[in-house]
């Protein structure tokens, strides 16, 4: 198996920061792959390299994109590509390199990512389906918050918790929106949920079409300065973003979780991966109230499979699983689903006269345990 990694990014180097920090560990677990790099750099080019090492990197000649997907179209061994890019752009629009080379890609394709990117959007279609979301309020420049204090507020399109404030007094209001606002237009104002749990939960495709509801991670807020979990408990980075480093975290996989919760967890994370329209994989931020109400937060459909992405670790909960399992289902699914585009136009049944889509093959998915 030959395996592209898309990795870097062309808008801050905070996310370019946590690009390179995840993709090494995913190279270093497959060590009986091929690897294949292709590189966004902050200056707006990119490169094509066989490892990310300093010697390698700084030989690979910079190209235009069109060069560069010159050179891997040329490459017939590629068998997939793995998405390593964190930044909005890397997550939706560029992850369209695998249709442009015309290879499967393991994760949601770049609709999806937009979509669950958008944290007012995502929380709207889950809410459709019957999902628990809390209370809140779509902001552009210049509206009045309607909602009473203490809520959170956060950019609409944004990850890592940047640019979120808990605001629990009026007087704190100017200055979360002046931060929220730095990183995006549209801000949501949401309801603070008091907490009783925080829980990470997620699906997995498994071997027959069916969903899997992984093991349950349950992170511990109580060395926090604030009831939730920020940037600075995710990354820690200073203003330069020249030095990323994990934050120190107090979670467990699995989670202690009575029946009930559990059920009402896995038909948050179902429902939100079906109605999403995720594929391969999706991962939830679930808030649980002090009586036992879970609260869909925020989508995050994307997994580098370094032994620290949060994917892996939750699948460790279960012993069946080792660091490269999932990886290695996932990577054969997306390669065992993909219809190159001359296998699709010769094929009648996917062919379409008046439809702007091509119709995918029929499968069934179900829902398990």
């Amino acid at each position: 198996m030959k395996v592209l990694h898309l990795v870097g990014s062309q808008t801050s180097a905070y996310y370019y920061g946590v690009s390179m920090m995840y993709v090494p560990g995913c190279i270093k677990a497959l060590p009986e792959v091929d690897h294949v790099i292709l590189l966004a750099h902050l200056d707006g080019t990119w490169s094509v390299s066989e490892s990310l090492n300093e010697d390698c990197l700084s030989k690979a000649e910079r190209l235009s994109l069109p060069s560069a997907l010159q050179i891997l179209t040329k490459d017939s061994s590629i068998s997939c590509m793995q998405p390593h890019m964190f930044d909005y752009k890397g997550m939706v629009s560029t992850r369209n390199v695998s249709d442009l080379l015309d290879i499967p890609m393991i994760g949601s394709p770049g609709e999806v990512m937009a979509l669950t990117t958008n944290k007012w959007q995502s929380r709207a279609v889950v809410s459709s389906v019957g999902v628990p979301v809390p209370k809140a309020q779509l902001l552009r420049m210049g509206d009045e918050i309607e909602m009473p204090t203490p809520f959170i507020i956060k950019p609409c399109r944004e990850d890592n918790s940047m640019g979120v404030a808990l605001v629990q007094e009026e007087s704190e209001i100017e200055e979360a929106l002046e931060r929220a606002f730095a990183f995006d237009d549209q801000l949501l104002c949401e309801q603070f949920i008091p907490l009783g749990r925080e829980l990470r939960v997620g699906v997995v495709d498994g071997e027959n079409n069916e969903l899997e509801f992984l093991p349950i991670m349950e992170y511990f807020l109580g060395a926090n300065k604030l009831p939730i979990r920020t940037s600075e408990d995710k990354i820690s980075t200073d203003d330069q973003a020249t030095e990323l480093t994990f934050a120190p975290v107090d979670r467990k996989t699995p989670a202690d979780i009575d029946d009930e919760l559990y059920q009402k967890l896995y038909e948050l994370a179902t429902k939100s991966h079906e109605s999403l329209g995720c594929r391969h994989y999706s991962l939830y931020d679930v808030r649980v109230d002090p009586e036992g109400n879970p609260f869909f937060i925020e989508a995050s459909p994307y997994c580098s499979f370094s032994p620290k992405s949060a994917l892996v670790s939750m699948s460790r909960g279960d012993p069946k699983y080792g660091d490269t399992d999932l990886f290695y289902r996932l990577a054969r699914k997306a390669i065992a689903d993909h219809e190159p585009i001359g296998s699709r136009n010769n094929n009648p049944e996917g062919q379409q006269t008046l439809g702007m889509r091509a119709r995918p093959s029929l499968r069934t998915t179900t829902v398990s345990p």
